[in-house]
């Protein structure tokens, strides 16, 4: 939390708690005006839809706002087709679910959450919303490239952001996407978004089969802060896989503007949009004023 969010923090304290809400909801830098601990359900995500808040969680601080993550849900937006089959890898609470959900209503959202608290709240908020939660298949397991079991632990410092890479925590059951796809007996798979907290290269070599098969777009996190915690190059690992496969990548600058990238040494921006190759031509559709296809 920086200086201003902090000064926020400490404004709401001193305002009625429907007005540090009120002011909170205006804006996503306003959020942190609404203070730890108040919860309540909120009828105004994505303009139409029912989510929980619980303030002292930073991404439904976020959802009070009525949207979560401006440039993934704006290239979200953009790029599903109605009929799409899209996996979230660490759905959380559902912010993007519902989204992908909202724009595949013809489609199907595989979500996958390992985190016993969250994957609660996130049955919870499919539960406010029935006709879409018809359209979603839920996954309380963690996802590798090997079935298993690793520790889900939270972060302290960021509640509700969680991840599977520490030896102790909550014991949960691992498995991969070809396990799920074939489980499901999935026709077709459209979109995998990726928000894992470093485990980004092992999801993706768990699900080979899948892309060999059906050619999903990914959309996956870059943090060089996940690079240094697992002491390799993890993102050229991931770029190098993908790669081989066919894949082009491109840096998402803004959820409308893509710029083409031949590799992940110096990362760009925070999250990265692998395409087959064979499917780039359909990215016009990303944006109304222009996508940066240029080669480098």
């Amino acid at each position: 939390m920086n200086a201003k969010h902090r000064l926020f923090r400490s404004i709401g304290r001193y305002l009625p708690s429907s007005l540090s809400i009120l002011l909170a909801a205006q804006s996503r830098h306003f959020r942190h005006f609404a203070q730890p601990g108040t919860t309540f359900v909120f009828g105004r995500y994505l303009g139409k839809l029912s989510v929980l808040i619980d303030t002292v969680y930073p991404i439904e601080l976020e959802m009070l706002t009525g949207r979560y993550d401006r440039d993934s849900s704006s290239l979200i937006e953009r790029l599903l087709q109605k009929d799409w089959i899209n996996i979230d890898v660490g759905a959380n609470v559902g912010a993007l679910t519902l989204l992908m959900a909202t724009m595949a209503p013809e489609g199907r959202v595989i979500a996958i959450e390992p985190g016993p608290s969250t994957c609660a709240r996130l049955r919870q908020n499919l539960a406010l919303n029935g006709a879409i939660a018809s359209l979603v298949d839920v996954f309380q397991v963690g996802v590798s490239n090997v079935p298993g079991v690793l520790f889900w632990g939270e972060d302290e410092n960021n509640k509700g952001n969680a991840g599977l890479l520490g030896k102790e925590g909550t014991a949960v059951e691992v498995t991969t996407i070809d396990e799920i796809v074939q489980r499901l007996e999935l026709k077709r798979v459209d979109f995998v978004k990726i928000d894992v907290e470093g485990m980004e290269y092992e999801v993706i070599a768990g699900s080979l089969r899948s892309i060999e098969k059906f050619r999903p777009i990914f959309y996956y996190e870059t943090l060089e802060a996940f690079r240094s915690l697992r002491g390799f190059d993890l993102y050229g690992k991931v770029y190098a896989l993908l790669n081989d496969a066919g894949y082009r990548h491109f840096a998402v600058m803004s959820g409308t503007t893509l710029e083409a990238i031949d590799g992940l040494d110096h990362l760009k921006s925070s999250n990265v949009l692998a395409v087959p190759v064979e499917k780039t031509s359909g990215l016009g559709r990303l944006t109304a004023v222009a996508v940066s296809l240029r080669e480098k």
